[in-house]
């Protein structure tokens, strides 16, 4: 017996473009719209200005002088160094050419005085002898020093040589190598020029068996307006 074709009951099914369309129950997906990119700003126009504030600017700094790391002022070319030996040399010649000048007016009110000052003891047999040691430079590097001074500022030409006499004998007995008297330069006084007269003349006349010289003070100890004293050794008694 043939078998009975089942081909031709069946029906034939069309052919769909949409293979998923049959699909029920599943919705795809929306697709996502495309980011924006976000906008660059344009570059700002060059200022055509920009020439004009450079040459402003120059034109204000001009004259301005630069300064230096500290901060303390306009860097400038400092001018070498003296070496210190130089410097040292300069201010020794400064220092004598004050104490030549005091000296030359404590010269000028002796000879007003018309005295013959002499400013060392004067020794016997001594026309030959060396030079004693100068007193004054001893001073000066502190061999001997001053520990005693009278002012006679104020003073009448009486009151100071009674003042001058009384000072200098104390400072003898006592054993003072020197001592200092102020006068003053007399620049605003009149009287003080009397006052140094006064006191170089007791100096050299009565006052010459205890007083071994004077002279000009120091600059530092009041130059022409004062006088160093030295005082002869006192001599001790045998017996």
């Amino acid at each position: 017996m043939k078998k009975k074709s089942t081909q031709s009951g069946q029906k034939t099914k069309k052919f769909s473009p949409s293979p998923f369309s049959g699909l029920k129950g599943f919705r795809p997906e929306p697709a996502e719209p495309e980011k924006k990119q976000p906008a660059v700003a344009a570059p700002p126009p060059r200022s055509t200005a920009e020439p004009d504030d450079l040459n402003l600017f120059l034109r204000e700094m001009a004259g301005v002088n630069r300064m230096d790391r500290s901060g303390k002022g306009p860097s400038e070319q400092r001018p070498p160094k003296e070496p210190a030996g130089q410097a040292r040399t300069a201010d020794d010649d400064l220092v004598k050419g004050l104490e030549a000048a005091d000296q030359a007016a404590f010269a000028e009110a002796i000879a007003r005085l018309k005295l013959d000052v002499s400013f060392r003891e004067s020794l016997p047999g001594d026309s030959g002898a060396p030079r004693p040691v100068s007193r004054l430079r001893q001073l000066k590097s502190g061999q001997i020093r001053i520990d005693l001074e009278l002012d006679l500022h104020g003073l009448t030409r009486e009151e100071a040589v009674a003042s001058l006499e009384r000072f200098i004998t104390g400072a003898h007995r006592r054993g003072q190598k020197a001592v200092l008297v102020i006068t003053g330069k007399g620049n605003n006084s009149s009287g003080e020029p009397v006052l140094q007269g006064a006191v170089l003349s007791w100096l050299r006349e009565r006052g010459k068996s205890m007083v071994a010289e004077f002279a000009p003070a120091p600059r530092d100890m009041g130059g022409s307006g004062a006088v160093v004293v030295f005082l002869r050794t006192t001599r001790v008694k045998a017996g």
